[in-house]
């Protein structure tokens, strides 16, 4: 055989080898087109709602708002919003919006994790705690049955709950605010959550977990006595937590909050980094011992599998494209320096690049099945998002080798560009949407 055809034996053995792996999760995103079983509690709990917003004054008033119009007795949700510094305006306009709402300084905060800390253990030193926590992050929007929804899903056992993440850019027509980048960062949650987190709650898998919206049970916080987490994707070192002591996780798509999306490639990036960053961190600190929960005990388990091999295939997959498609190149210049031709190396070489392609083609068409009937996207961005979305995914080869090869630093809790709305205007388009989909339910 010729070099080129050894070269195209192993790319195609390792595509197929991965698209078989990959099955599971192609079987998943049929499944998520079901809807979740719905409950309906009869009990009224008791809930500490965190909102942690150093600087976050630009954007918090939507959110404010948002709690006001809540569904759930006003009376069973304790407000904490936590800020770093006595001066910071947002403490102005929750005491103007919502001011029974707890307002506490923590100047020392590097990250949101000692935030949410510091608060927790003053709510623990009280000894009235809540029935359980709702972190929510201060540029998002609640739904307006979002804690009463949350209500509901602690009927399934449920420790820890992650709601369906909607798009706050969505709300308005601004379209300095609907970019391509905030389009493919929002898709995220569709291809995390939807189809993904969705089918590992029907059987009972860890979750990858995100903190934005998260309800943590009572007993987690009370023994872990506050959240002593602080990589900078803590989600990773609570999902850990559950797995050591068997804490049951729900994704429940029938709590919803609207996330606010990156506007800019670079803004996006600086996100990217971070998630990856955390992980190189979660899987320096903590992958042994997860190995050791997965393959400690008999046959390896499932979920545990799920949670530490998902992403594995697809790895393999766009890896072996990139490897593929730089062999053929390396070929081609042996080639030529030794005088022969280099066609057809030049030109297999466009084939693991159309298959990569052709690959994030088809996961971004998912995602825009998937989601289509909450999705808010126009005709013109699911049409441009379709065809870009491989192009922008691409990016995670450089990212990831940045994020792995930098050293992560104490204050990469960094201010980011928020957007400027009004909080009239995406309310009401929250309430709009929210009352849509009842009817249409």
């Amino acid at each position: 055989m010729s070099p080129l055809q050894i070269i195209l034996l192993i790319f195609f053995s390792v595509e197929l080898v991965s698209v078989l792996l990959y099955v599971p999760h192609i079987h998943w995103w049929f499944e998520s087109r079901r809807p979740q079983e719905k409950y309906r509690s009869k009990n009224k709990r008791r809930f500490a709602l965190l909102i942690p917003a150093r600087d976050e004054s630009k954007a918090i008033a939507p959110l404010l708002d948002s709690v006001k119009r809540q569904t759930y007795p006003p009376e069973l949700i304790d407000v904490h919003v936590i800020v770093k510094d006595p001066d910071d305006p947002t403490i102005g306009m929750v005491r103007e919006t919502l001011p029974d709402a707890v307002i506490q300084v923590v100047p020392n905060q590097k990250r949101k994790a000692e935030a949410m800390d510091a608060c927790m253990q003053t709510i623990l030193s009280t000894g009235c705690a809540p029935d359980a926590y709702l972190i929510v992050d201060a540029d998002c929007i609640l739904a307006a049955n979002y804690v009463e929804e949350m209500n509901n899903a602690m009927d399934s056992g449920a420790d820890v709950v992650i709601p369906r993440k909607l798009i706050k850019n969505w709300l308005t027509e601004k379209k300095e605010y609907r970019t391509l980048y905030a389009n493919c960062s929002a898709m995220t949650y569709v291809g995390v959550d939807d189809m993904g987190n969705k089918s590992k709650s029907k059987r009972g898998y860890p979750l990858a977990l995100c903190g934005q919206g998260m309800l943590i049970g009572a007993r987690v916080i009370e023994n872990l006595g506050g959240y002593p987490f602080r990589s900078l994707t803590e989600d990773y070192e609570l999902a850990v937590e559950c797995m050591r002591r068997g804490y049951k996780q729900l994704y429940y798509e029938y709590a919803e909050i609207y996330s606010e999306e990156p506007l800019t490639r670079h803004e996006y990036n600086k996100r990217r980094i971070r998630w990856l960053k955390g992980f190189a961190q979660f899987n320096k600190t903590y992958g042994g011992e997860v190995k050791g929960m997965t393959f400690g005990h008999g046959r390896p388990d499932p979920g545990k599998l799920h949670f530490l091999y998902d992403l594995y295939p697809v790895y393999a997959m766009l890896g072996g494209d990139g490897i593929a498609f730089g062999a053929c190149l390396v070929l081609a210049l042996v080639r030529l320096f030794a005088g022969g031709s280099v066609g057809a190396a030049l030109l297999w070489s466009l084939l693991p690049v159309a298959v990569a392609y052709i690959q994030l083609f088809v996961f971004g068409a998912a995602q825009l099945l998937v989601s289509r009937s909450f999705c808010r996207m126009t005709r013109k961005e699911k049409t441009q998002f379709l065809f870009l979305f491989p192009f922008v995914s691409i990016e995670y080869a450089w990212i990831f080798i940045l994020a792995f090869t930098t050293t992560v630093r104490a204050d990469d809790w960094a201010p980011v560009a928020r957007m400027s709305i009004d909080s009239e205007e995406v309310g009401s388009e929250a309430v709009r949407e929210e009352r849509e989909r009842e009817a249409s339910a």
